[in-house]
């Protein structure tokens, strides 16, 4: 395969679509992101880098506590429209079903598939963006999603997007069992 030389840029796709939640002034309110991921299985650590003027940040940063939801496909309309409408302007808290589990300031959406309410454990700045860090309090997961009693990511299906595209999609079809078909590869050496 050829490689050509291509802008010093990230690509990350896919990414998978979060709704950022906060309480400002007394209201939730919930921004798109999908800079985040996991950090730590044990304890439960993820990240969060949202842009330093969005407003959610401010919620967060006065109750230092946030909720990550993960939205399902069938929500992509409600789920870009929290992406172009800003909180400074519109008020989102009726957008969703909400709902709050330990912390009671961390908004939580009841339409999500999965839901993890986190509180900060440690915040950087990196170029226009804040990165926030949470430990998982509590996670909640909707019984339709559940296989087994484990959390099925084809039930789930979540929200994909694209950063470089701008598209958003749903998952494709499982193609192997991980930490096992690696076992029928057989190096020559």
């Amino acid at each position: 395969m050829i490689k050509k030389v291509y802008k010093p840029k990230v690509y990350p796709t896919p990414l998978p679509v979060i709704l950022l939640g906060a309480n400002i002034k007394g209201k939730p309110n919930f921004n798109v992101i999908a800079y985040g991921g996991i950090i730590s299985r044990n304890p439960a650590v993820i990240y969060v880098s949202s842009q330093e003027t969005n407003y959610t940040n401010e919620g967060i940063h006065e109750s230092k506590t946030f909720s990550a939801n993960i939205p399902s496909t069938d929500m992509v309309k409600k789920v870009d429209y929290c992406g172009i409408v800003s909180g400074k302007n519109v008020d989102k808290s009726k957008i969703f079903d909400v709902f709050y589990g330990e912390l009671e300031t961390a908004p939580m959406i009841k339409e999500c598939p999965l839901n993890m309410e986190c509180k900060v454990i440690n915040k950087l700045k990196v170029s226009k963006m804040e990165v926030f860090v949470g430990e998982i309090v509590q996670s909640y997961i909707g019984e339709d999603y559940l296989t087994e009693g484990k959390p099925n990511i084809k039930k789930i299906n979540p929200l994909i997007y694209s950063l470089e595209r701008r598209y958003y999609f749903d998952l494709g079809k499982i193609i192997a069992d991980g930490l096992s078909i690696g076992k029928e590869y057989k190096p020559e050496l």
